[in-house]
């Protein structure tokens, strides 16, 4: 059958795109790009933090390594979703524990939730006094407000 195409027969007529419309890619892409530049931001706060914490605990560098960027590659792939939830920090923590644990032989438990905020507390006082962080900065490691942190001691001023 050698017809005229639809094209031929409305030449003004648009071709229809089988894609969303352009405004609709232009909110997904800008979504993307946020996205993107929030976990860019995130890593690079906390990057240094994490393998400081799971080299202390591991206890060789390469280990350490490999933990955190295994941790930072199950964020990446799920950040979008992370982000939308409440406390991303709180969740990029957990995976984090999560894959130092791994290392350490354990394999992976789900805490009751009595115990969460036993093991929260035992990484607070861990990163006060293993890697001498502020409160402040614990808190935003640990992706808690600072008023649930535990009491931590206080430093000597020569500290």
């Amino acid at each position: 059958m050698s017809g005229p195409r639809p094209s031929d027969r409305c030449p003004g007529a648009a071709v229809v795109s089988a894609g969303p419309p352009a405004r609709i890619r232009s909110s997904q892409d800008r979504a993307q790009r946020t996205a993107l530049a929030a976990y860019t931001a995130f890593r690079e706060r906390h990057y240094e933090p994490y393998l400081q914490y799971a080299a202390l605990r591991i206890g060789r560098n390469a280990a350490a390594e490999t933990a955190v960027l295994a941790a930072f590659t199950e964020l990446a792939v799920s950040w979008t979703a992370i982000l939308g939830g409440a406390g991303p920090a709180a969740v990029a923590w957990r995976i984090l524990h999560d894959h130092v644990d791994h290392a350490l032989g354990r394999g992976p438990t789900t805490v009751p939730a009595s115990q969460v905020v036993q093991t929260l507390q035992h990484d607070a006082h861990f990163l006060h006094e293993q890697m001498r962080l502020s409160p402040e900065r614990i808190a935003e490691v640990l992706g808690v407000r600072p008023g649930d942190l535990p009491t931590l001691p206080s430093r000597s001023p020569q500290e």
